[in-house]
C-alpha cells in the first residue's frame, strides 16, 4: 500500500521527521564558534556539506527557534565571521551528542561536555583538540530561507586551513583512507550510523 504526503497541508514537523529518516546518512558538522566576548562554542548541525570544489566551501543550516531567536553558533559568526568544522568520529559520539543540549548564551559546551579548545591559525573560532581533522572557515555568505519558526539559515564559509591531527588516516597520496577513520553520520530520530561497509566501484 503506498501513502501520499502533501507538503503544502501537511504539518511542517511531521514532514520534518520523515524527511531525515529518508535523507540519511547524513554528515555532521561539528561546528565551534566564538562569541564577541570569547565564549566557545559548540554545537552539531546534521543539515551540512561541501558545497564548492574551488574554492572549497561548507555549508550547514541552523533553523530558527521556535520563538525566532537564532541559534548560538548563528549569531556568533554573524559577529565574527569564522566557524570551525571538527570531525566526529565513533570516540567523540556522546561529546557530540551532548554538545547539542542547549545552554545559556555565556556558557560553553566544551566545558560541559569536556573537550579542550584550542586555537585555530587562521580565524578567532577554536577547535576541537581531540578531533582528528579541524577545518578552518571564513563566512562567506548567510542565505535566510524566511523568518519563521524553523526556517533555514544556511551559512556558507569558505576553507582557509585544514588540520589533521592523527596523520594515520592518510594514505600516501595525501587523502584520507575510510578503512583509518570510524565514520559518524545521523540517521532520524536520535539515530547514528557507526563506521558503515565501505564498497569500492571502479568507474568506467
Amino acid at each position: 500500500m503506498a501513502k501520499f504526503i502533501d507538503c503544502d497541508s501537511a504539518e511542517a514537523r511531521d514532514v520534518y521527521k520523515l524527511l531525515i529518516s529518508i535523507v540519511a546518512p547524513r554528515p555532521i558538522g561539528w561546528i565551534s564558534t566564538v562569541s564577541e566576548n570569547g565564549v566557545s562554542n559548540l554545537a552539531p548541525f546534521s543539515f551540512f556539506n561541501m558545497m564548492s570544489m574551488n574554492p572549497a566551501v561548507f555549508a550547514f543550516s541552523a533553523s530558527l527557534f521556535s520563538d525566532l531567536s537564532k541559534k548560538d553558533s548563528l549569531r556568533n559568526i554573524e559577529k565574527t565571521k569564522c566557524f570551525v568544522h571538527n570531525l566526529v568520529t565513533e570516540d567523540l559520539l556522546l561529546p557530540m551528542h551532548r554538545s547539542a543540549e542547549e545552554l545559556e548564551y555565556n556558557q560553553s559546551e566544551f566545558a560541559h561536555v569536556g573537550l579542550t579548545p584550542i586555537p585555530s591559525h587562521k580565524i578567532s573560532a577554536p577547535r576541537v583538540k581531540e578531533a582528528k581533522v579541524n577545518v578552518e572557515c571564513e563566512l562567506l555568505q548567510i542565505v535566510s530561507l524566511g523568518e519563521k519558526a524553523g526556517n533555514g539559515q544556511v551559512v556558507f564559509g569558505k576553507v582557509l586551513a585544514i588540520h589533521i591531527n592523527d596523520e594515520s588516516i592518510l594514505s600516501s597520496s595525501g587523502d584520507a583512507e575510510a578503512e583509518k577513520i570510524e565514520y559518524v553520520s545521523r540517521l532520524g530520530r536520535n539515530n547514528y550510523l557507526l563506521g558503515g561497509r565501505i564498497q569500492t566501484e571502479s568507474r568506467k
